[in-house]
């Protein structure tokens, strides 16, 4: 199989070496051309991928070609920040999904956001639907509208919750602050390796459902969370002002799993240590 993941960053680059372990043919796109060229060090093609001018005005080329005419396209773009980041995004993943289906590509999967569902309340599943209310969120449902038009049964669109691994974690900004609110409300993350393997069944099972989410089962509230992570490595914990009980969502991810037969690495994010 031929995967090309456009977006080598945080989630994107250990997906591709993963996937190079599991012997298939990974391609992969960096903003910067040196940074590209380094992804060939690590058995990965490498091309530079400038978002969204390359796919407004597409370059030629044999490389193009073998990019964008893969058997799955992942499609893995930060938002960004800034005036017109929303415009910004939507412009370069529908660009991609574009130069993708000229190019003959089999598939896409569309790496979304658990902020789709806003503030949604209660349990919330892949049927729940969606109650955007960020500039960034609603751009993710335009675009996963718009892929679920245009790809039909081969887009593949994942939500995932809040994101935990290496030097990545919430508490790391959170230590020390005073008087953050809504204390009592349950945490929704998702561990990286868990993301990777999710992504990597996606591709191999290509499941019947087109939209699913991921996040830990485990949703202990954020105040009992990121106290205790801050103990775990030593670090001020934050305080939470005194709040009442909300009913705010919690995402529960079991038909996802189940769809993909999926389990999850770090189910308990109780005893997961904060790598950061």
């Amino acid at each position: 199989m031929k995967v090309s993941i456009c977006g080598c960053g945080w989630l994107g680059l250990p997906l591709a070496t993963h996937l190079v372990n599991k012997g298939m043919d990974v391609w992969g796109s960096k903003q910067d051309e040196a940074a590209a060229d380094s992804l060939n060090d690590l058995g990965i093609n490498g091309i530079q991928l400038s978002l969204p001018d390359d796919v407004i005005e597409p370059k030629s080329g044999p490389q193009w070609q073998q990019f964008f005419g893969s058997d799955v396209l992942v499609i893995n773009v930060a938002p960004g920040r800034g005036e017109y980041a929303d415009k910004r995004f939507i412009a370069s993943v529908l660009g991609l999904a574009k130069q993708a289906k000229l190019a003959g590509c089999h598939r896409i999967v569309f790496i979304s956001t658990t902020g789709v569902y806003g503030s949604a309340k209660g349990i919330i599943t892949e049927d729940t639907p969606v109650q955007p209310e960020t500039a960034s969120a609603k751009a993710h449902v335009f675009i996963e509208q718009q892929l679920l038009s245009q790809w039909g049964e081969n887009v593949v669109i994942i939500r995932l919750a809040g994101l935990i691994g290496p030097k990545r974690h919430p508490v790391k900004f959170l230590s020390n602050r005073q008087g953050i609110e809504h204390g009592l409300d349950k945490v929704n993350l998702i561990h990286q390796e868990d993301c990777i393997n999710a992504i990597t069944e996606i591709m191999t099972v290509w499941p019947k459902k087109q939209i699913l989410h991921l996040a830990a089962p485990t949703h202990p509230t954020r105040q009992a969370y990121y106290t205790a992570m801050a103990d775990l490595i030593g670090i001020p914990a934050p305080c939470f002002s005194a709040s009442k009980e909300r009913d705010a969502k919690v995402v529960d991810a079991s038909e996802t799993c189940e769809q993909l037969s999926l389990t999850l690495k770090y189910p308990d994010l109780m005893v997961l240590k904060p790598q950061i």
